[in-house]
This record gives structure tokens, C-alpha cells and sequence, in this order.
């Protein structure tokens, strides 16, 4: 695996990767208030609000760069697997994690719960 400094990647299963779980169909998720999910955040360690409040990013640090690496590769192929799109930047042993909100219409839309429940999962 590459391990160079400042690598991107990104899964955007819109563009190719993998389909959302499910049936195939369109998703429809409710709109969370902006006060829960602030509430959620506070509740999980590291996370804030990113992209205008239509993203999540959390910066993890690991003890060497290739443990941070296949961290790295994990995230990417879990969010794909789940429908998500996920923007990952690798930097020696750091990962930032950044999980966008689903789109709607062409435009990102706002966090939904399954974009915080992914974030509890990764950590």
C-alpha cells in the first residue's frame, strides 16, 4: 500500500463505486434538527461539523504510517459498502476522516443519522 504524504481518496458510490445497501432504490432518510446533531457530536470524541454543516470530520493518529494506511483503506471501502461518500487524507501515521451527507438533487444535503452512525462505527 502507498503510504505517501497527503494522499486523497475518495468513494463516491454515485460515481461508479459501490451501489447503497438495500434494495437499489432511493433512500429517503429524515432530516435531522441542527441541535441533535450537535447533541450527537458532543457525544462522540473528536468528531465536528465540516463543509457548512453538511459533513463530518474527525482526525485519528496512529503509531506508524502504514497502520494509518490501511485505516485509511478500511474507511474508504466500509463507506462504499455503505452508501456513503467519504473523503479520506493520509499523512504519515494521521488519517482525516471526512464523511459527507447524502445528496439530494445534485446538492450535498444535510447529516443524516446514517452518516452518524457510520462515524460511531469507524471510531
Amino acid at each position: 500500500m502507498n503510504t505517501q504524504n497527503a494522499v486523497e481518496t475518495s468513494q463516491d458510490p454515485q460515481a461508479g463505486g459501490y451501489a447503497p445497501a438495500g434494495d437499489g432504490g432511493q433512500v429517503i432518510q429524515q432530516r435531522l434538527k441542527s441541535e441533535r446533531v450537535q447533541e450527537e457530536l458532543k457525544a462522540m470524541a473528536g468528531w465536528n461539523l465540516a463543509q457548512e454543516e453538511t459533513a463530518i470530520q474527525c482526525v485519528k493518529t496512529f503509531p506508524t504510517s502504514e497502520i494509518a494506511a490501511l485505516y485509511a483503506a478500511w474507511v474508504t471501502r466500509f463507506a462504499g459498502a455503505a452508501g456513503l461518500f467519504v473523503t479520506v487524507e493520509l499523512a504519515g501515521g494521521q488519517v482525516a476522516v471526512t464523511v459527507c451527507a447524502p445528496q439530494v438533487n445534485g446538492c450535498w444535503g444535510e447529516v443524516t443519522e446514517s452518516v452518524l452512525a457510520f462515524a460511531r462505527q469507524i471510531g
